[in-house]
């Protein structure tokens, strides 16, 4: 009797830390996809600034630039659009992480003047 008490502690005892292992692995595998997630993001708001400013640069050689689609930057792509009245609105997309940005330019030539530069969540 005395060995199936202790047989049934054991076992107890056994499955408590096997489901407290099996909710610290859990809680750490959730914590390494928000920070890939955070990661991804950040490179997605980063790769937005980027083609925001390439944009931009083609806008001041060529006042009549509409935009383009680029593909294929750095495993992430981007879409340009710019309106009629100097809104450039750019949208970035890496690895499913979305960025938009949007900014306005009142003057181009001589020098660019940029009313507004910010993030957005639609256009």
């Amino acid at each position: 009797m005395k060995g199936f008490i202790a047989l049934i502690t054991i076992l107890i005892i056994l499955g408590v830390v096997l489901l407290i292992g099996l909710g610290i692995s859990q809680f750490s595998i959730s914590e390494a996809q928000m920070s890939l997630q955070k990661s991804q993001s950040s490179q997605a708001f980063y790769l937005a600034n980027l083609c925001a400013e390439d944009a931009l640069m083609k806008l001041k050689g060529d006042i009549s630039y509409s935009g383009e689609t680029i593909p294929n930057i750095e495993n992430g792509s981007c879409t340009i659009l710019v309106d009629g009245n100097w809104t450039v609105k750019v949208s970035a997309n890496f690895q499913n992480q979305i960025k938009k940005i949007k900014i306005v330019v009142s003057q181009i030539n001589p020098e660019m003047i940029i009313d507004s530069w910010q993030e957005v969540s639609e256009f």
